[in-house]
């Protein structure tokens, strides 16, 4: 199977679900990924969701401005744990930022048991030779996401110890000194630097 063919049956499940054929869509869907799944060989199959990902998640092709977990069906989520989490193990990029974009930070529905921990792979992401623009980008926001978190019951209480504030702060000033941030996101840091300061005074 090629990439056209993968994509046109995939946006004829986008159409169903347009026009509110919700059943006939999920029918549709489980009837072709159960046919993939079947039909099409590991190596072809490889292909045809990188370049699905590459322009789903990194070109914005397709239905959806927001996350792209957030409109990925469960049978398409359900082929591209299986990629990934292959991709994952052989420390591909960019492969293992797309994991922690889809599956980070949210429920996976096809690893009940949690086998994967998808920050762990964030990390590795960033530290690979192949490190992106998008990859430093997540990672410095998960550090800006653990502060917020911790400072989101000031002043009666705080969510993160002192020991986790400076980890995370050494964390954040070592990507700042090894790539390029925005300035936006710079600006943030430094905000809630000065506000856990002030706390732990």
């Amino acid at each position: 199977m090629i990439y056209e063919q993968f994509i046109t049956e995939i946006q004829k499940y986008w159409d169903l679900r347009k026009k509110v054929l919700k059943k006939q869509a999920n029918s549709f869907l489980s009837a072709f990924t159960k046919y993939f799944k079947e039909n099409v060989s590991e190596r072809d199959a490889d292909a045809v969701l990188f370049q699905f990902c590459k322009e789903y998640i990194d070109e914005m092709k397709f239905p959806g401005d927001h996350l792209p977990r957030r409109h990925l069906p469960f049978q398409i989520t359900e082929l591209l744990d299986s990629y990934l989490s292959r991709e994952c193990e052989r420390d591909q990029m960019p492969q293992m930022r797309w994991a922690y974009q889809i599956f980070g930070n949210t429920y996976n529905p096809h690893d009940p048991t949690l086998d994967h921990d998808f920050f762990p792979i964030l990390k590795r992401a960033y530290m690979h030779e192949k490190c992106d623009p998008q990859t430093v980008k997540l990672y410095f926001e998960e550090q800006l996401a653990s502060l917020w978190l911790g400072q989101h019951h000031f002043p009666e209480s705080c969510g993160i110890t002192k020991e986790e504030f400076e980890s995370i702060v050494s964390v954040a000033n070592k990507i700042l000194s090894e790539k390029t941030v925005e300035p936006q996101l710079i600006d943030e840091f430094e905000y809630y630097v000065k506000l856990y300061q002030t706390y732990f005074e």
